[in-house]
This record gives structure tokens, C-alpha cells and sequence, in this order.
């Protein structure tokens, strides 16, 4: 069919302009100036919370890690450094994560507190050495999909305890909704907003929606009297560095937003230790470094400090993505027999194509970073991708450029991918005439999700998420989708064409346009015991000849890929 075809071969269009990142920062500053429109999408007023303690507060607290009761798997950590940053302007003396997060880790703390099992307070305030705690679950953070709209959602519910006798001081559940193309008035939004010069227009909606969030919430936290004086505050920190790989030579320009006249730096953990930032506009502070020959980071975050002159300062957690620094190794573009590639030589790079040949195998072993610079991976002979849940594979673009993805050209030999991250990528995986098996992996931000084009594929534990048009596509195919998560792709969650398939046992929600639609078929597509966001999905989201009997009443609660 001539539309299914065209899908298919549909490609990203328009490229985002290459501003430098002062000038973008300048122009949106002057544009906030002028702006008059109100702000449509904030759809909630401000947040009202359980203040059970404003007279004797505490000194020092420690923010724990978030549990993440979203499909996405960035959401616990970026609220949580989005809620530090602004809980870090007020007068109490806060625990650093990255401390907070070795601690937990030492002692095997670490994963309860993220699953959500009840730690004591008791025990944390002697581990962390912190009078009070921070628990929070965060309940959204994405696009949320409607017959009639869609717009970007967080939702946050946390609360402040007492170390020594779990005595609650303050508690807040909140949800805010922007609707897309609203412009943000306040400076939180606006900063956020400048995010957009240094990363991805859908990344730069989910920060807005966590800043606008976090800065509600942390209003609304008693703040104790300040000993001396209140600490600076920041209100955003945006760098180049997100989503690139930085080689020697390369600069990190770095713009930092707060109150103007302090003393401002900032710093890569490991790698550069507090440098100065320059006063260029009030309150807008610059810096910059150039990777050195030596500098190698595989995952780095850069840190911004605020300081007055008396001393009390404020730090901003970057919250954008990790910085990848160093020469990498260069793949050829043909591979013609069996390769291994391991961690040890991170990054690794790809200019063009990379082509396994037909006769040749290529392994893939954990922990390996590979960058695509255009084409993509190209295999017609066998591929093992063998990553493991605590060191996956990561396969993405270099750059804000769009790569080709992974495509197998009639393979058909024993192909496996497991515990790999695909990002980014115009195909997450397209299999044409090839077999494929695919196992805890997470496919996000790709034009089109999983294609299986005359082919067969078994889909077992993954996220399948974000995707600017279908999540999971089969044509001519045989498909089997088993205990996994179809969620926010733009254009549906499955489009099937004339194929063998059976999905069991997943929740495939809140997917633009449809759950399953079916082109054409011979038989019914067998989707029963399937979560589809309600008990009684209605026609909008089952198109076609779809089996969903009998549906799940409640999501199913997986251990998905982070």
C-alpha cells in the first residue's frame, strides 16, 4: 500500500539553526522583554502544601534519589537535579547527590530507596549526616496524548522528614501542564526555554515542564532564617556540550543565569575544578575551556556556582546529559570478519556507514559507546549486541544530526540485541527480509521506532517510546511484542500490514493517534491480556481488525531498562 510505503521512507525535515550559544541566550532575553501574551498552559494554580513545621527547622538535609513512576527513564534523575537546583537557594545547608548517591550505593541503599521500599530515616540522617530528608515520586514528566490535544506534563509528589523521629515537616503533590508553543513568562520558563540553543526542542519541553515544576514546589518549602545572608540565587545553566562528542580542540561555552553581581564558575568533576565565569550582561555569566589531549570522560557533569562576597553561594546540577570528552576510536567502514568491540576503547566512532558483511559476525560487548556521525550500522551478517542491565550498549547520533539507525539487509542468521540503548536515529531498528531478537533494550527519540519490513522479530522486556512517528511497524512480517512498554510515539503505537503478529502482555498507553491500527490483514491480530490505558479501550484506539479479549485491568508493573 502506496501510504504505508511512504511512511516507511518518511524523513525528518527542517534542521535546527546554529546559533552560538551567547547569542541565542541574548536574543531570547530580549525577546522575554517584549513578550505580552498570557500563559495558556499552565493549567493548575499555585500549589498548596502540608506545612507541618515552620518554627524549628532543620540544619542540614540530603535530597534523596527520586522513584521514577514514569516511562521515562531520564524522569527520576532530571527532577531530582532540577528540584536540588532550586531547593540549593534556600537557607539550609543541602548535601551534594553526587555524595549522597555514593553513600547509598556503599551500602547497598542505593536501589531500594529508587524502587521505593521504606528506609529508615533514622539510619539515612547517620549515613548522610543530615538532619532532615527528601523523598519524592515523581508521577509524570513527558507528553501527554488526548483525543484533541497533546501537551508536556510533570507531576511531583515529595515531602521533607525529620531524621531523629520521622516527623513529617512538609509535604506537596503537584502536576503543571504547558501546552505546546505557550511561551513562559516566568524567569524559570524562560531560562528553560534557553535550553533549546543546546539541546533538542522535545528535551527542552520536558526541562521546561521540570523547572516550571520544581520551582513551584520548592516556593512553597519553609525556609529557615539565614545565619548570615541569603545564597545567590541561579535560575539556569545551559551548555554546548549535550548530546556532542567534545574532542581536543573542542570548546565548552558554558552560560550561566542568576543574580548579578556575585562571583560565578563552574567546573567538570575529575576533569576542571572551579573556573571563572565573566559578568558579560547583569546576571548573565560566561565561561568557556578547551579540551585538552589528555582529557578523557566518558561521563562527565558540569557543575555552577554562585557566590557572594561574603561567601554564602548556590550550585546548579546540570541537567541536560553527560558530557562525553576524548579522542575516539575510529570503526572502519566495512566489517569482513568477526570483531569484538569492548568498553575499553570508548567512544567509539563511525563517519559514514559501518557494513557487516555477509560470512562476518560483530559483537558488541558491554558498557560500548558507539557514535554515528550520518549513515548508521548495516548488518547482512550477524550481530550480538551483549550489553547488561547495569553496563548497556548505547547507540546514538553525534550531534543534533539525525543518524540512519540499525538496518538488517536480509540477515538471516541468529541476530541479538540485548541491553541496548538506540537513540536518535531515523530507524531505531529496520529488519528487511531478516530475523532479529531483541531483549531489554530502550528505542527512544527515533523517527520510527522498530520496522520489520518481510522479516521476523521477537520484542521481549523493552521501551519502545518517543518516537515521531510509529512505535513498532510490521509489514509482509512475523512479529511477536511480549512484556514491554509502547508509550508516547507520536504516531500510534503499532502499524500492522498484512503480518503474523501477537502482542501479550505489555501496556501500550498514551500513544498519539491509536493504540494498534491494522491496514490489511487476513485474520484477526491476536492483542489480548494487553494494558491500553483503560479496561475498555474505545474504537480511537483499536483500529482495524484487532483481538484485544480479554485486556488487563491494571498496568503491568515492569523492571524496564534505565
Amino acid at each position: 500500500m502506496r501510504m504505508f510505503s511512504e511512511k516507511f521512507t518518511g524523513a525528518r525535515s527542517g534542521a535546527l539553526a546554529k546559533n552560538s550559544l551567547m547569542a541565542a541566550t541574548l536574543c531570547l532575553l530580549m525577546a522575554f522583554i517584549n513578550i505580552s501574551c498570557s500563559l495558556k498552559g499552565m493549567l493548575t494554580g499555585p500549589p498548596a502544601p502540608s506545612v507541618l513545621e515552620e518554627g524549628h527547622l532543620p540544619y542540614k538535609v540530603a535530597i534523596l534519589p527520586f522513584v521514577n513512576k514514569t516511562s521515562n527513564p531520564e524522569a527520576g534523575e532530571i527532577v531530582r537535579k532540577m528540584f536540588y537546583n532550586f531547593f540549593s537557594s534556600l537557607n539550609y545547608m543541602d548535601v551534594e547527590l553526587s555524595v549522597i548517591d555514593s553513600t547509598l550505593e556503599t551500602n547497598d541503599l542505593y536501589s531500594k530507596i529508587t524502587a521505593g521500599e521504606e528506609v529508615s530515616p533514622a539510619m539515612l540522617g547517620q549515613l548522610l549526616g543530615a538532619d532532615a530528608i527528601i523523598f519524592g515520586d515523581v508521577l509524570s514528566l513527558g507528553k501527554v496524548y488526548a483525543l484533541v490535544y497533546h501537551d508536556n506534563q510533570a507531576g511531583l509528589k515529595s515531602a521533607m522528614v525529620r531524621c531523629d523521629n520521622g516527623q513529617l515537616i512538609w509535604e506537596l503533590e503537584h502536576t503543571i501542564h504547558i501546552e505546546e508553543g505557550d511561551v513562559p513568562l516566568s524567569p524559570i520558563g524562560l531560562a528553560a526555554t534557553i535550553v533549546m540553543t543546546a539541546i533538542t526542542h522535545k528535551q527542552a519541553n520536558h526541562l521546561e515542564a521540570a523547572s516550571e515544576l520544581c520551582m513551584q514546589m520548592v516556593a512553597t518549602i519553609p525556609n529557615p532564617a539565614a545565619f548570615n545572608e541569603p545564597p545567590p540565587k541561579i535560575q539556569a545553566l545551559v551548555h554546548n556540550g549535550a548530546g556532542r562528542l567534545l574532542r581536543p580542540g573542542d570548546y565548552v561555552k558554558v552560560v550561566m543565569i542568576g543574580e548579578k553581581g556575585q562571583k560565578a564558575s563552574w567546573g567538570i568533576p575529575t576533569l576542571i575544578e572551579d573556573l571563572p565565569m565573566k559578568e558579560k550582561e547583569p546576571g548573565i555569566y560566561i565561561g568557556a575551556y578547551r579540551i585538552r589531549t589528555q582529557d578523557r570522560l566518558p561521563h562527565g557533569r558540569l557543575v555552577g556556582y554562585l557566590r557572594s562576597d561574603k561567601g554564602s553561594g548556590s550550585q546548579w546540577v546540570d541537567t541536560l546529559g553527560p558530557l562525553k570528552i576524548g579522542e575516539p576510536t575510529i570503526l572502519p567502514p566495512v566489517i569482513s570478519n568477526t570483531t569484538v568491540l569492548n568498553k575499553d576503547k570508548n567512544p567509539y566512532l563511525v563517519k559514514d556507514a559501518l557494513v557487516v558483511l555477509p560470512g562476518a559476525r560483530l559483537i558488541i560487548n558491554p558498557g560500548t559507546v558507539i557514535w554515528f556521525r550520518s549513515l548508521g550500522l548495516i548488518v547482512r551478517g550477524e550481530i550480538q549486541i551483549l550489553g547488561t542491565e547495569k553496563t548497556p550498549v548505547r547507540l546514538a547520533s553525534l550531534g543534533t544530526s539525525t543518524w540512519k539507525g540499525i538496518m538488517f539487509d536480509r540477515s538471516r542468521s541468529d541476530n541479538k540485541i540485548h541491553y541496548c540503548e538506540i537513540l536518535d536515529a531515523e530507524f531505531g531498528i529496520k529488519a528487511s527480509d531478516s530475523d532479529v531478537f531483541i531483549q531489554n533494550c530502550l528505542i527512544q527519540d527515533n523517527i520510527w521506532g522498530i520496522v520489520i519490513d518481510r522479516g521476523t522479530a521477537e520484542i521481549q522486556n523493552s521501551l519502545i517510546r518517543t518516537s515521531e512517528k510509529t512505535g513498532v511497524a510490521a509489514r509482509d512480517a512475523q512479529l511477536a511484542v511480549r512484556n514491554s512498554i509502547i508509550t508516547e510515539n507520536h504516531s500510534g503505537g503499532f502499524l500492522i500490514d498484512t503480518s503474523r503478529v501477537r502482542i501479550e502482555q505489555n501496556n501500550i498507553v498514551n500513544n498519539g493517534g491509536w493504540g494498534i491500527k491494522v491496514l490489511r490483514n487476513q485474520g484477526q491480530i491476536q492483542a489480548s491480556n494487553n494494558w491500553w490505558g483503560n479496561e475498555k479501550p474505545d474504537q480511537n484506539e483499536i483500529i482495524g481488525a484487532v483481538n484485544i479479549q480479554p485486556v488487563l485491568d491494571k498496568p503491568i508493573d515492569f523492571l524496564l531498562p534505565e
